[in-house]
């Protein structure tokens, strides 16, 4: 489907900045997904709209970050931009029209679906660039409207100096779709981590992608794939709890010297009930600060 094939173009664009590696091919990689969403076909039109809202987002990133630096210390993935940055900082406004396509696209996916939390901290980011500090608080309070525990739109407020209060607490999930995030965290230095989430429609691919994860990390010994790599599944349904495996500790710890490959006790894992209603094809997904593909 192309919805799925656009999905996957963005992914590699947010992992190229995730790893400020080959971030020249961005630009081509957006324009292709924009090409696989005008062709799309018989598709959920929210996840069309949540998919050029998004890239539109990222082709904002890549004019102030990458094509023009402008960017003087704004983390995407944490915070928000500078208020007015178009002017205080973009001298020649070559932002100004690519923050206005972006406020535009999110404005369309949020009507398209009033739940999705991934849109509304977009608008933001571009309403806040633009110099729209009313327009940016609304919609960083949106976003915590529809995720209440968004810490980056809670750090946008406070950086816009708008009091906030501390997350409800919350005993089922609150998404409208069912889907299972696998959650990834990696070494990548002696004291650095990534995270990293998947999202997946069923938990029989949840199960075949954490397998496939963990014959990647080769032949470690039991201690040192601790060291290496930490697996989460996480199973989310409408109005029920968020059921959480720690997939780590459901490999055998003996023998401690033993080589891998290592496997899995899905033992009491419900790998064969279904998740309904099923999470659209080729909707991407963000939870809390991190945005999964």
């Amino acid at each position: 489907m192309n919805v799925e094939r656009a999905l996957g173009l963005l992914a590699q664009c947010a992992y190229r900045f995730w790893d400020d590696q080959g971030t020249d091919e961005i630009g081509p990689l957006l324009a292709e997904a924009r090409a696989s969403y005008d062709t799309a076909e018989h598709t959920d039109v929210a996840t069309v709209a949540i998919g050029r809202s998004l890239i539109a987002a990222l082709e904002l990133r890549l004019c102030t970050d990458v094509e023009n630096e402008l960017n003087s210390g704004w983390d995407y993935d944490l915070e928000g931009p500078p208020l007015n940055g178009v002017e205080e900082d973009d001298w020649d406004e070559v932002s100004r029209p690519v923050a206005e396509r972006a406020a535009e696209a999110a404005r369309a996916a949020m009507d398209a679906d009033p739940e999705d939390p991934l849109v509304p901290i977009h608008l933001g980011h571009a309403l806040a660039w633009l110099g729209d500090r009313d327009g940016a608080v609304a919609a960083y309070r949106e976003a915590l409207r529809r995720d209440p525990f968004d810490e980056q739109a809670d750090t946008c407020l406070e950086m816009l100096e708008v009091e906030t209060g501390p997350p409800p607490t919350l005993d089922t999930s609150p998404r409208s779709y069912a889907f299972a995030l696998l959650r990834e965290k990696s070494r990548i230095s002696n004291s650095e981590w990534i995270d990293i989430g998947h999202v997946y429609r069923t938990l029989a691919a949840a199960r075949g992608a954490a397998e496939a994860r963990l014959r990647e990390t080769g032949d470690l010994t039991r201690q040192d794939l601790d060291n290496f790599i930490k697996l989460e599944l996480d199973v989310h349904r409408p109005g029920q709890p968020i059921a959480t495996f720690d997939l780590m500790g459901r490999i055998p710890s003996e023998p401690k010297e033993g080589l891998g490959p290592f496997r899995f006790d899905w033992s009491d894992v419900p790998l064969d009930e279904p998740l309904e209603p099923s999470l659209p094809p080729g909707r991407p997904v963000r939870i809390k600060n991190l945005l999964c593909f």
